[in-house]
């Protein structure tokens, strides 16, 4: 795809996103959802979610939207977006399951494995503390799991656990992706694979690595 037939896409998939959440109540959303919506002079309001420990704005009603740098893309605009509509009020279950047991999700859920479960594995797997101070600075919060393993936000109500296995002599490196119960509520299945995949990215591309995987959509620009 060329440049320009790639930015006319980016356009049409945004505005497609923003179209969507025009004539909701975002200060309703922004209760179920867990983020802020603050009034701004001009009459509009500028929405706060937090993200990876940090955050992305978005001004309503002209639809412009800021991330922080390396976290830039379309799939984290279209599903900061998404997220944004989508907001129920669901609490968090604290409950963690895998991609095959959300809606759906059985069919798919074996693409996790070579896409994004194995990469991370081979690449913090042998390296114990590597994956602890990469998440750290992606707001990742140590959980009681595995050999390490870190619960990420990429919005308020989405949280994501990586679950990650050192291995040693007789097993290699492991590692497991899992989704609070609740984030079914907030983006539909695909939509969590492909927030599941941008985490795998920044870690990634945080560590320095270049991984070659075939049929991983980055969906980083």
């Amino acid at each position: 795809m060329d440049t320009s037939s790639f930015e006319a896409r980016r356009r049409h998939v945004i505005k497609a996103a923003l179209d969507e959440i025009r004539d909701l109540d975002l200060r309703e959303q922004a209760r179920r959802g867990g983020f802020d919506c603050e009034d701004c002079a001009d009459g509009g309001c500028r929405l706060i979610l937090t993200s990876f420990g940090s955050r992305i704005e978005m001004e309503m009603p002209s639809g412009e939207i800021s991330l922080p740098p390396g976290m830039d893309s379309l799939s984290m605009r279209v599903l900061a977006l998404r997220y944004v509509k989508l907001s129920c009020g669901v609490p968090e279950s604290g409950e963690w399951i895998a991609y095959r047991d959300l809606p759906g999700g059985r069919f798919y859920a074996a693409t996790l494995v070579p896409t994004i479960e194995q990469p991370l594995a081979m690449l913090f797997g042998g390296k114990p503390g590597m994956l602890g101070e990469i998440s750290r600075g992606l707001g990742g919060i140590a959980a009681p799991f595995g050999d390490e393993a870190y619960v990420f936000r990429p919005f308020p109500r989405t949280p994501l656990l990586l679950v990650l296995h050192w291995g040693d002599e007789e097993f290699a490196p492991g590692s497991r992706m899992l989704f609070d119960r609740c984030c079914s509520h907030y983006l539909n299945t695909d939509d969590l694979k492909v927030l599941a995949t941008q985490l795998a990215a920044f870690l990634i591309k945080r560590a320095g690595a270049e991984v070659e995987i075939d049929n991983l959509l980055w969906m980083v620009e």
